[in-house]
């Protein structure tokens, strides 16, 4: 028995040491680089050459150049240390040592005159490697900024850049010898308007993007892998970048995937997305509306959970769904209601419902006024510290929390808090009911007239028609945009 044990345990264990050196072999130390090897087109200082990177940090390069007729043939080898990732495309080294093997000049022979340059990255010299998808961090932490985006060598290639030589062009691989070692490295490229993004069908997350991209529709799936996630920083930077749909069953948006896109103008999120990361859509300058494939309650409670994604106060939100039964598609106060619901201005009265037609009474239309001034309304009854708020600032001219607002009063307590502006009453000419404003309310009115904050009832201003919500919603909306 023991005998027949002892051969079943060698090669148990020789299986086991084979198993973890394919398992070594098959992984990457963090100092490491995400290839074995790759050569690059190279030209500085009048020279033309080859420059080889392995996935340790050695490198060696060569060329001809640098004799006054350019015919003096070169050649170097080095090594990188301190291999740092700087995010999803893009690493930071430093060069340890640079050496000569032959030398400008002196064809064939090798060493040369210690006095001449070998080429290629000198000690203690700072450099960036960017795999395709990351040229536009290459701006920001590169000091180098002679890449022109429209520089077509560019595009699906691995670059190499110094960060301090503002004179160096970019050391640039084959778009060949970039996607096989994406291909290693377990990316599909997707092609898309002016460009490529990345996916991980390991973890459904679409990686990285061209920095010359201009519009990306995602696929919900690529190769039959589902899309789950945008990853941190992926498009961060894509300057160019015009639109974006993001897929069906989408449910995660990484901090700072969409940070620095200028130009994004349209941006469209299904109701699947379930979180979204700190900065995720922010400096996005070109962004007014995102088209949301959900409700608008849906919508807030996204922003609620995930706190600040970075979109300006100026954006507007679509929503898809309506939000309430009473408020449906084709309801005109449906962008004003749903605008309020997102911005945690206004809710609604339970059961589904809005009440779009209901009065506004006291209490509400404050509650509403202090949640824009950003004044505590959660303590005690829902209307009692709205009340206080209004009534420190003499907005409810001593009526009761339940008692009805007059569209007039309304406007009067916005009015109040733009700060009382002038206006000289002859907008309120045009209303043939104008002469029914109170005189305490003809300067507000007036005023809002002016700023199209309200435009009457069809039949004239009716000053002292009762508020309703909807009417509330809309002239809200209006009265944010307007400041």
């Amino acid at each position: 028995m023991k005998k027949r044990t002892l051969p079943f345990l060698l090669a148990f264990i020789m299986t086991l040491l084979t198993l973890s050196s394919v398992a070594a072999a098959g992984a990457r130390a963090a100092g490491e680089l995400p290839f074995d090897s790759l050569t690059f087109d190279c030209a500085s200082g009048g020279r033309a050459g080859m420059f080889t990177l392995h996935g340790d940090g050695t490198f060696e390069g060569g060329g001809y150049g640098g004799d006054p007729d350019g015919s003096g043939r070169y050649a170097y080898k080095g090594a990188f240390r301190d291999i740092q990732r700087m995010g999803a495309d893009a690493w930071k080294m430093t060069c340890e040592r640079t050496e000569p093997t032959v030398s400008p000049g002196r064809s064939g022979e090798t060493g040369g005159d210690s006095r001449e340059e070998p080429g290629g990255p000198r000690p203690d010299e700072v450099w960036y490697l960017y795999a395709p998808g990351g040229l536009p961090l290459y701006t920001r932490w590169a000091e180098n900024v002679r890449l022109a985006y429209g520089d077509e060598r560019l595009k699906g290639s691995f670059i190499l850049v110094p960060s301090k030589d503002q004179e160096a062009l970019p050391y640039v691989a084959s778009v060949k010898d970039s996607e096989r070692v994406l291909s290693g490295y377990g990316l599909i490229a997707v092609a898309m308007d002016g460009g490529n993004i990345y996916f991980d069908p390991a973890t459904g997350t679409v990686t990285d993007a061209d920095g010359y991209i201009i519009a990306a529709d995602i696929p919900d799936n690529v190769n039959g892998v589902p899309v789950r996630a945008v990853g941190e920083r992926a498009f961060e930077g894509c300057v160019l970048l015009e639109s974006v749909t993001l897929p069906e069953g989408l449910e995660t948006v990484g901090e700072r995937a969409f940070y620095g896109c200028e130009g994004l103008g349209y941006l469209s999120v299904p109701a699947s997305v379930e979180s979204a990361g700190a900065g995720a859509f922010g400096r996005c300058a070109g962004l007014d509306c995102v088209n949301f494939g959900g409700s608008a309650a849906q919508w807030r409670t996204l922003i609620e959970k995930c706190g600040d994604i970075g979109l300006d106060s100026h954006v507007s939100v679509s929503c898809a769904q309506p939000c309430f039964s009473d408020v449906p598609d084709g309801h005109w106060a449906r962008r004003y209601v749903d605008h309020a619901v997102i911005n945690g201005i206004m809710r609604g009265v339970g059961g589904g419902l809005f009440l779009p037609d209901g009065p506004v009474d006291m209490g509400t239309a404050v509650t509403v006024l202090a949640r824009l001034k950003n004044a505590d309304t959660g303590d005690g009854p829902w209307y009692a510290p709205g009340m206080r708020w209004a009534e420190a600032g003499g907005l409810t001219g001593g009526k009761g929390h339940a008692q009805p607002v007059e569209r007039q009063e309304l406007v009067r307590m916005l009015w109040m808090l733009a700060g009382s502006p002038a206006s000289d009453g002859t907008a309120l000419e045009k209303f043939p009911d104008w002469a029914q404003v109170d005189r305490e309310c003809v300067t507000a009115m007036s005023w809002a007239v002016e700023k199209g904050l309200i435009n009457g009832n069809g039949a004239g201003l009716a000053p002292k028609g009762a508020a309703t919500r909807a009417m509330y919603a809309a002239v809200i909306e209006r009265f944010l945009f307007l400041n």
